[in-house]
């Protein structure tokens, strides 16, 4: 005789459903066109609002964006497919997804989490401008290693910060009745 299903073939452990999310969003993401994904994604989510951030910051240089470029006097910092933050918000659905919290707690955290990571790319971009104008050997260490780690690990830190937020509140166990 076979064994019910049981919930938890359902429910996949967070892990297991974290990876497969992740997976699959990047999957769709890779999948998307290369023209949408500059022309839409990184120019108007990371170049353009970059741009006037930097224009507003120098006002002795005018900043301007063309396409995927950021173009000054001081510097020309090209943002291409996965410099724009998509990888980090996108696990960072899969993570919060993968929580299974209530809907409302899910939405309000994907929303804020976008959010974060948004302003977080913005810092990432300036500062990657800066290096490029004035510092260009630090470049691959500042746009390889140090501001990829610094915003997943804001990222992490923001997500443990949810989850501490949305745990499910347990009721104190009643204490036995006296005799």
């Amino acid at each position: 005789m076979r064994k019910p299903l049981t919930k938890a073939w359902h429910q996949p452990p967070f892990p297991v459903l974290f990876l497969l999310l992740a997976v699959g969003l990047m999957a769709g993401y890779y999948a998307l066109p290369q023209t949408l994904i500059d022309q839409v994604i990184v120019r108007y989510f990371a170049v353009v609002p970059g741009a006037h951030i930097l224009d507003w910051l120098t006002p002795s240089y005018t900043v301007t964006s063309e396409n995927t470029r950021i173009l000054s006097p001081l510097a020309n910092l090209n943002v291409l497919k996965g410099c724009e933050g998509t990888e980090v918000l996108l696990i960072l659905y899969a993570a919060m997804i993968a929580m299974r919290r209530p809907w409302r707690a899910t939405l309000i955290g994907l929303l804020v989490g976008s959010a974060v990571v948004f302003v977080l790319n913005q810092f990432r971009i300036v500062a990657l401008y800066f290096v490029v104008a004035w510092q260009r050997d630090w470049f691959e260490a500042v746009h390889g290693f140090a501001a990829p780690i610094l915003i997943v690990a804001l990222c992490g830190i923001g997500f443990m910060g949810w989850l501490r937020l949305t745990a499910p509140t347990t009721a104190p166990a009643p204490t036995p009745a006296e005799a």
